[in-house]
């Protein structure tokens, strides 16, 4: 019996993404055994912090790094640095920011509302510049800068928005005036070498989700500039507790309820060690392809299909696009409407199917995420669905 029955949940079959609510990544055998050993013996948590945070720097070539507990508290610790800086009477007063700069300026197409509500939980006041369908422009930008401008703050992931001001272009506005960009880069990590990229770039802070280097769902990670990066770790859970010179305390740090365990820190280190060293294409992409490939000869002639057109992602059958690649439907005959009734019934028994996308005429099933064998549970489901 697996966990999940014994609790009394059902297991899921991810077709979809890393996605937080369905658990983030699976972690591999090197990665639990790393945990195991961590979890044999205690270690001062704040050396443990400051030395992983150091490797991650290294390898992406930033002037410093830290290990947050997701992408989210990164950016919660860069708004609070940004504002309080590493100032402890400061620190101790946030979210109230009386008499501290605190306007975060960000673009209106460049929203990503789940989660730049980080810039708001330690005190940030949102500044808004240019237009939700037209974009921005530089000068538009230049003329909310304030003396009361904190830092700008960039969603790469709404980048591709007609008229958003590119990340290069923000940087060069905001550092004519001292001002810090701090970016939501959360799931840019592969190819691996573009890790290196955004603070190549000159943005001071950029946030990562340790999923995404097939971490822990729990981890994150910021690299950038030094001062920056030391005062979020000042504002981080363990700079409230230990703190450089075991100043415990003396800090009152609002980043103290993102807690890590020390098992985590180190699996999130391991992690990316092997993300930047792994041949990926045979590690994760084959596989992932033979599962595509074997899900399309099963599922392409079923009855319920007919009229479906049915395609590889990416059609070249080699890599992925961001962290997806496998086989795309699209029913072409059907509204969004019906088309999330099918989403939905795929979830309906156990193990649920869960697909990518769902919002227009098809979604996609990702095998990137699939686990070995997953790939005749889904034909199973299509079958039951579609036959």
């Amino acid at each position: 019996m697996s966990i999940y029955k014994e609790l009394g949940v059902n297991r899921v079959v991810n077709a979809s993404f890393a996605l937080t609510r369905l658990g983030g990544s699976t972690l591999s055998k090197d990665i639990l055994k790393a945990m195991e050993e961590a979890n044999k013996s205690y270690v001062y948590m704040w050396d443990l912090m400051k030395r992983c945070g150091e490797i991650i720097a290294e390898a992406c070539e930033a002037e410093a790094g830290w290990v947050t507990s997701g992408a989210f508290n990164a950016l919660v610790l860069a708004a609070a640095s940004a504002m309080a800086g590493k100032d402890p009477e400061k620190m101790r007063r946030l979210p109230d920011t009386t008499g501290m700069k605190d306007e975060i300026i960000i673009q209106r197409a460049n929203r990503l509302l789940v989660y730049d509500r980080s810039m708001e939980v330690p005190g940030g006041k949102f500044v808004f510049v240019g237009d939700e369908r037209y974009g921005c422009t530089a000068e538009l930008m230049e003329n909310a800068i304030t003396d009361k401008t904190a830092a700008i703050h960039h969603a790469l992931a709404g980048s591709l928005r007609p008229g958003v001001l590119s990340v290069e272009e923000t940087v060069k506005v905001a550092h004519k005036h001292g001002v810090p960009v701090i970016l939501d880069v959360s799931g840019m990590t592969y190819p691996p070498e573009i890790l290196k990229k955004y603070v190549k770039m000159g943005v001071d802070v950029a946030c990562y989700g340790g999923k995404y280097v097939l971490g822990p769902n729990s981890t994150g990670f910021a690299i950038g500039k030094k001062d920056m990066i030391e005062a979020m770790a000042l504002h981080s859970f363990i700079g409230a507790e230990a703190g450089p010179n075991e100043q415990g305390g003396y800090y009152r740090s609002i980043g103290r309820g993102y807690k890590l365990d020390r098992q985590e820190i180190v699996a999130l280190v391991v992690a990316f060690k092997k993300w930047i060293e792994m041949d990926h294409e045979a590690e994760r992409f084959e596989p992932a392809w033979k599962r595509a490939r074997y899900i399309m000869r099963r599922i392409k002639n079923l009855p319920g299909l007919k009229g479906v057109d049915l395609s590889f992602r990416p059609s070249s059958q080699k890599g992925c696009v961001y962290h997806t690649l496998g086989v795309m439907l699209d029913f072409k005959e059907k509204t969004p409407e019906e088309v999330q009734e099918i989403v939905l019934k795929l979830r309906e028994e156990d193990p649920e199917v869960w697909v990518r996308g769902g919002g227009g005429t098809g979604f996609g099933l990702n095998c990137l995420m699939m686990l070995p064998g997953d790939e005749k549970l889904v034909v199973e489901r299509f079958e039951k669905v579609f036959g």
